[in-house]
């Protein structure tokens, strides 16, 4: 599986969850196995990204993954939605490692010249950043229309990363390793003698 492609199906599996239902209802699409996609997909970005950022990276994701396993008991989730302040501490990691990786992404499709690419992941980084201080200022500033925004936001950045990473999953820049021709090319001239 391509990394990127790992990533989406990562993503859906984190984004999705029952629609309207009370706080502390089983998620039939777990996260914790979302998370377990998205770890394998950066595995897989591992040669093509910063060696830097690899660390910060696998930290954001296992505690994204750690605390998704957490939720999955509904009392702990009932708890975390008992206070918004409480569910933002719990999608701190989960957007941090999007946001991150986002910018990662940005920077390796521009060493490749993919600008578009390059803009459109940059983008995303940035409004993952935006998800990720609009819940204090609406809190602390006691401005709702920051907080709906960040809402908002937060659920069409997560629809775009996914169309995202399907449309550029392919690139070499993606951890996608680039066909070998000429080694194709060679074992095509060595065909056996028929005899």
């Amino acid at each position: 599986m391509k990394p990127l492609h790992a990533l989406a199906f990562g993503l859906i599996l984190i984004a999705v969850g029952p629609t309207d239902a009370p706080p502390g209802t089983f998620d039939p699409f777990p996260d914790p196995l979302g998370w377990v996609f998205a770890l394998i997909g950066l595995q897989g970005l591992v040669g093509t990204i910063d060696q830097r950022r690899v660390p910060v990276l696998r930290t954001l994701g296992v505690v994204a993954f750690l605390v998704s396993v957490a939720l999955v008991v509904p009392a702990a989730a009932r708890w975390i939605e008992s206070d918004p302040s409480l569910g933002w501490t719990a999608d701190l990691a989960r957007f941090g490692f999007f946001a991150a990786l986002s910018y990662e992404l940005s920077a390796a499709a521009l060493k490749q010249k993919a600008t578009l690419a390059a803009s459109l992941f940059n983008l995303s980084a940035l409004a993952l950043l935006f998800v990720l201080v609009a819940p204090p200022v609406a809190f602390g500033g006691d401005i709702e229309a920051v907080g709906t925004a960040g809402e908002i936001a937060a659920e069409a950045v997560q629809v775009v990363l996914v169309i995202l990473y399907f449309v550029y999953g392919s690139r070499p820049w993606a951890g996608v390793p680039e066909p070998a021709e000429d080694q194709e090319a060679e074992e095509g001239d060595g065909d056996p003698a028929v005899g």
